[in-house]
């Protein structure tokens, strides 16, 4: 009887199906590991293996010997003298792609058992880290109603590292922040008249410590919202897209340079001291109705929406050299005490929205602005004060 070699099988082994096989286990780890690592994204309830799963599993070992079995028996018939010996290890065949098959069901079941066990682990991770989080902010808001001026600060910047290192967190901690600065100062109202001891050095201490909190506040505010560009190496210190609400809020000494926000809301809001706002930039609506100002300067500002400067009280000359109002502005009934300048100011005025200017300027129709746009120039001749200015009082100095 011809001995039948290993070479000799080799044209009746079903080698690309085996290779096949291979290839598709290999895929299916690649899979499960590259979705591993969106487990913290991906919260979606995990779905059960349906039974058609294991039914087909079932079916595809099944098929897959009884297909090689058939063919190698089959190629075995015709092989004249060493058919016996053929069929024998056609079955052998058979059942080791069947052994193949069950073996790489078996992989991807293993490849998904693992994938469950680093979900569970990172998810786990994910609602630890959560919970630490949480329970930060609960203890930094805690933090700032306390009566030590002290723990107050430490309240706020334990929230600037809370936002700083939570995206999804920092409109909620500016909103914080904001209350904070629109509630009355603790030193001045909340001591009221329970307090009539103690001493007047006393009070002045608790003055200056709740000024320096309350300073701190509007650094941390301004710290974040200052535009950067995107190659320096503080960047990641910008909160974008952030709405400030300061509504009736006391502010000293505001210092919103070039910063940039939303949207922001400072109608009746009282700025202590001078208010800067050079260069700062407003995407959405602006409103500083009935606000009072000491010194004022919106130099270069950009105001996307609506500016609402109506009822607003200036004590000292206000600024508005180069600023861009690109939506409605109005400044009914406001009060400029030391006066107002509008140089070189660009206005858009294919509005539907009302404009109104304070009294003495106006919009210079001949200038060479772009199209669709115009400047605001004095509507009376430089030195001829206007018939509602000549009969005002001198309007106060500002201290220097």
């Amino acid at each position: 009887m011809a001995e039948i070699s290993a070479i000799d099988l080799a044209p009746y082994v079903p080698l690309s199906g085996v290779l096949a096989l291979l290839s598709a286990a290999c895929l299916a780890m690649g899979l499960g590991m590259a979705k591993s690592r969106q487990v913290q994204e991906d919260r979606k309830p995990l779905k059960v293996i349906s039974w058609w799963w294991v039914l087909a599993g079932g079916l595809l070992i099944v098929s897959s010997m009884w297909g090689t079995s058939a063919v190698l028996l089959h190629l075995a018939d015709e092989a004249g003298p060493a058919k016996v010996e053929l069929r024998l290890d056609a079955v052998k065949t058979g059942l080791t792609v069947g052994a193949g098959a069950a073996g790489a069901i078996a992989l991807l079941l293993g490849v998904r058992r693992q994938w469950l066990g680093e979900r569970a682990q990172a998810h786990q991770e994910y609602d630890a880290a959560q919970k630490r989080i949480t329970e930060l902010y609960a203890k930094a808001v805690d933090q700032l109603g306390d009566d030590s001026a002290a723990v107050r600060l430490g309240g706020l910047y334990a929230l600037e590292r809370v936002a700083q290192a939570n995206v999804e967190l920092r409109q909620t901690i500016v909103d914080v922040i904001c209350a904070y600065l629109r509630m009355p100062s603790g030193a001045a109202e909340e001591r009221g008249a329970e307090e009539t001891a103690g001493s007047e050095s006393q009070k002045l201490s608790q003055d200056r410590q709740d000024r320096q909190v309350r300073l701190t506040a509007q650094r941390i505010l301004t710290k974040h919202l200052k535009r950067r560009s995107s190659g320096s190496q503080d960047f990641q210190e910008f909160w974008a897209d952030i709405d400030l609400d300061l509504r009736g809020a006391r502010l000293v000494d505001t210092d919103f340079r070039e910063c940039a926000a939303r949207k922001a809301i400072f109608n009746q809001a009282v700025f202590e001291g001078d208010a800067n706002f050079w260069g700062a930039s407003f995407e959405g609506r602006v409103d500083f109705w009935g606000a009072s100002f000491g010194g004022a300067d919106f130099g270069g500002a950009v105001f996307e929406k609506d500016a609402e400067f109506g009822k607003s009280t200036f004590r000292y000359k206000a600024f508005f050299w180069g600023a861009s109002f690109w939506g409605g502005a109005r400044f009914e009934e406001a009060s400029f005490e030391g006066g107002v300048e509008f140089g070189g100011a660009m206005v858009k005025v294919d509005l539907e929205k009302p404009i109104a200017w304070p009294s003495g300027w106006a919009l210079d129709g001949d200038s060479e602005a772009p199209p669709g746009c115009s400047r605001l120039i004095p509507a009376v001749p430089l030195g001829r004060p206007s018939d509602d200015v000549e009969n005002e009082p001198d309007a106060p100095a500002k201290p220097a």
